[in-house]
């Protein structure tokens, strides 16, 4: 045997051997019926990282559900998981991995706008990076809005344009909208710049009722609703429909009409999130963003859907290589959508969808801007992602359900049965912070605790 031959075979086993020392085993949990897109998604990542293999672990739960059941039951943690639910739980457990080592100096994550990149941090620390968005959104009835011979607004709309359609669309045979459920908690963010939802201040942690628009909203959402017929769920009654008797709604629309898919209604008040049977409607429609008010600017409400590593990984690099592929990798994202716009069903048959992904990086934006099923107010909202406030606190803020439902809330249903907010909006500001801080204090007790198990924890994987 040659000298060359035998050089080359001792080279070839080299890089055999570094191959299969290469080859890494990560663990990804996917919703049952998330799996064939997940299937696709790893697929993609394959073609660029072909040694990194992806198993996937599949669940029907709650995502803390099902991590709750797995530690019970001592079985290891997934190395990367998506999800939607209550965030501050699943800190509090240790079973996260801060994504800041990793993001620090990676060039696409600049892409990513301050409201994303601080939606789950704590402490200074990333726990979670963006695996896709949604906007809370009007539902624009645009075959209604040209019968009506109502003049189609811009996208930049403002709210005198917003209460002037729904005032014109309000006859004996429409409506204006169809609900207006915490539609004044969502417009105490558009109408002030430094709130986001129901007038909490993310800069400063707690609620600033007395100094910002959190009344006001309350207030057009209270002038609305004065206008008779304007808010079609309004003429509903349930108990003169348990006794039998038609109620208002029923009077006007038929007694077994659902007026806004019929058509008899302007504006839906919806998030993207409602995409999926929007889209079966009989007419043409679009999302539009929240009217805005141009004294502020333009503002909008966004939700935060999350990509997490597990603390417990034996291979963070490469679960943050998968992390990153399905949240803000130009990349990986371009991938996501493409797989979705030309997915198909169990019959083969075409079911074009969409994610909103939580980048303005311009090949992004280039390939979200191209795809025609998606409408054209949410190219329009992407676009404007930079300008966003959070919609979602309820993921994020300890204590936050306590004090919405326990002390905000009902504040709000005074002042829409007459209360001047004068008389009472000083002592609900500060019952809602009360909580708010204690919930902080036991919040960022656990966390100090966590972040000294985390270094522990990492000692014993690493061997260190």
């Amino acid at each position: 045997m040659g000298k060359g031959l035998k050089l080359g075979i001792a080279i070839l086993l080299v890089f055999s051997t570094f191959l299969m020392a290469a080859q890494t085993t990560i663990t990804y949990a996917v919703r049952n019926w998330d799996v064939d897109t997940a299937k696709q998604e790893i697929a993609e990542f394959n073609k660029l990282y072909p040694n990194i293999k992806v198993e996937m672990i599949t669940f029907d739960s709650n995502l803390n559900e099902f991590l709750t059941a797995r530690v019970a039951a001592g079985q290891p943690l997934p190395d990367v998981m998506t999800g939607w639910e209550g965030f501050p739980f699943l800190v509090t457990q240790g079973w996260l991995y801060p994504f800041d080592e990793f993001i620090a100096n990676d060039a696409d994550w600049k892409y990513v706008p301050a409201t994303i990149r601080d939606a789950f941090k704590y402490n200074g620390k990333t726990y979670a990076i963006p695996w896709d968005l949604h906007f809370h959104s009007i539902v624009l009835n645009l075959d209604l809005l040209e019968q009506l011979n109502l003049p189609k607004p811009s996208y930049n709309w403002t709210i005198d344009q917003f209460k002037s359609l729904l005032r014109r669309a309000t006859t004996r045979e429409y409506s204006g909208i169809n609900h207006l459920w915490e539609f004044d908690a969502v417009m105490a963010g558009v109408m002030d710049p430094k709130s986001a939802i129901y007038g909490f201040d993310p800069s400063l942690g707690k609620f600033r009722l007395q100094n910002s628009a959190w009344a006001s909203a309350i207030a057009l959402q209270k002038e609305l609703k004065s206008i008779p017929g304007l808010v079609s769920d309004d003429l509903k009654n349930d108990k003169l429909r348990e006794q039998g008797l038609l109620d208002d709604y029923q009077k006007k629309f038929g007694k077994d009409a659902d007026a806004f898919r019929e058509g008899k209604v302007l504006m839906g008040f919806h998030g993207t999130w409602d995409w999926s049977w929007v889209k079966t409607v009989p007419w043409k429609f679009d999302f539009y963003p929240l009217p805005q008010d141009p004294k502020v600017g333009f503002r909008q409400s966004v939700h935060v859907n999350y990509v997490i590593m597990s603390s417990t990984t034996k291979y963070p690099k490469e679960a943050f290589a998968f992390a990153k592929f399905i949240s803000f990798s130009p990349t990986g994202v371009t991938a996501r959508l493409k797989i979705r716009e030309n997915f198909k069903n169990a019959s083969g048959q075409p079911e074009p969808s969409f994610i909103i992904p939580g980048t303005m990086h311009p090949t992004v934006i280039a390939k979200f801007n191209s795809m025609k099923i998606v409408p054209e107010g949410v190219k329009y909202l992407l676009r404007n992602l930079d300008k966003t406030f959070r919609g979602d606190l309820y993921k994020v803020v300890p204590g936050w359900d306590d004090a919405i439902w326990g002390v905000i809330y009902p504040a709000a249903e005074q002042i829409r049965g007459g209360t001047d907010p004068r008389t009472i909006v000083a002592d609900v500001e500060n019952k809602a912070n009360q909580i708010i801080s204690q919930a902080n204090k036991d919040f960022s007790a656990k966390l100090s605790q966590v972040e000294r198990d985390f270094i522990q924890t990492r000692k014993k994987i690493e061997g260190k």
